[in-house]
This record gives C-alpha cells, sequence and structure tokens, in this order.
C-alpha cells in the first residue's frame, strides 16, 4: 500500500486543493500511496526500495487488488431488491429493517455505494441525504423520516440546498441505511410509488 501496488481507494481522501497539496490515493489516481504526502513518487520510491531490500516483488501482489478491506466490499456492494413494504411509500415514508440510522440515502439505482468520507460518502446519483449529527444526534428508526423532509435533530447534506429531486413513479432508486460510517443497516433497490 505504501508503494501503491494495492488499490487503496477505498480509504477515502481529501482532493490536493483542499488538502494543502497532499495527495493519497483516490478514484481518479488509485496508484497513489495510501501515506498522505506531497511527494508522492518520493514515497512510492521510498516503500518499493523497502520492498526491494526485503526480497518483495510487485508480482507477488498482482492478485491483492484492494488493500480497504471491509471498506472496498462496501464501495463494491451490488443491491438487491428491497424486501416488500421497505423503501419509500407513496406518502413519503422511508421504511427498512436492522435498527435505527445515523446516514439516510436514496441514491440513483446505478450509483455506487456509499464509502467513507471525505470523498467517497456522496457518491453521484446521490438524491437525498440525511446524516444524524456524530456529537449529539440521536439515531433515527424507520418510519420516522419522509423523503425530502428534514426531521428537527437531522441535517441534509444532499442536495447541499433545496428539496431533492421528486421521485419517478415507476423509477428504481438504491435505498442506503447506515448506523454509522462503514456499518450498513439496510441496502436494497426499490420502486417508487
Amino acid at each position: 500500500m505504501g508503494a501503491g501496488w494495492i488499490d487503496t481507494v477505498g480509504f477515502g481522501a481529501f482532493p490536493p486543493e483542499q488538502n494543502n497539496g497532499f495527495t493519497r490515493a483516490t478514484p481518479e489516481n488509485p496508484g497513489h500511496t495510501i501515506f498522505v504526502t506531497t511527494d508522492d513518487a518520493r514515497m512510492k520510491r521510498i516503500f518499493e526500495r523497502e520492498l526491494a531490500h526485503r526480497g518483495v516483488s510487485r508480482a507477488e501482489f498482482a492478485g491483492q487488488t484492494y488493500g480497504a478491506g471491509p471498506l472496498d466490499a462496501q464501495r463494491f456492494y451490488v443491491p438487491t431488491a428491497c424486501d416488500a413494504g421497505q423503501g419509500v411509500a407513496a406518502d413519503g415514508t422511508l421504511t427498512w429493517v436492522g435498527g435505527k440510522a445515523r446516514y439516510l440515502y436514496v441514491l440513483d439505482q446505478n450509483s455506487t455505494s456509499p464509502g467513507v468520507p471525505p470523498n467517497l460518502d456522496t457518491p453521484l446519483g446521490t438524491q437525498w441525504r440525511l446524516d444524524v449529527p456524530w456529537l449529539d444526534g440521536t439515531p433515527v428508526e424507520s418510519g420516522t423520516v419522509k423523503y425530502g423532509v428534514v426531521p428537527e435533530g437531522l441535517r441534509q447534506r444532499a442536495p447541499l440546498t433545496g428539496a431533492p429531486a421528486p421521485l419517478v413513479s415507476g423509477q428504481q432508486y438504491y435505498l442506503y441505511v447506515l448506523q454509522d460510517i462503514a456499518i450498513p443497516v439496510r441496502r436494497c433497490l426499490f420502486t417508487a410509488p
């Protein structure tokens, strides 16, 4: 991972322009080192030399595509259909099974599953996202939130301003409910009523 031989995108990273010029592996540049640095090439050389000193070659890692373990499993998760009664009802109520949530998403059906902050937690196609404040927020229960309505004590993260686009009747969407970052409660596809 230090040499950039294994993709560590799943750990998330700020883009350099928001991180004082420091880089780390991102979806656009997965071959960067896992370490935050202003000199990626130098950092990779340090680890490549250490690996060579230990008699380790890049070929030995050819089958190890991803290095973020369960974070990559979450990122590449492919949803299946929601069980009956789960998703967004005609009155906008979000319903799921599995427990309380700190993060709620309604995404386009083909969206990438949300990953970790700072750059993987709101993928393209996020129609609506609500977060429970981490310090003093209370997780929400299924059936207590309506699409597009921000309950007291929660924060809308997407869209940044205004209401989300209305759901299109008959179109499939992806419901993604997290107990906390990297701890999914329910991930499934539903058809808008």
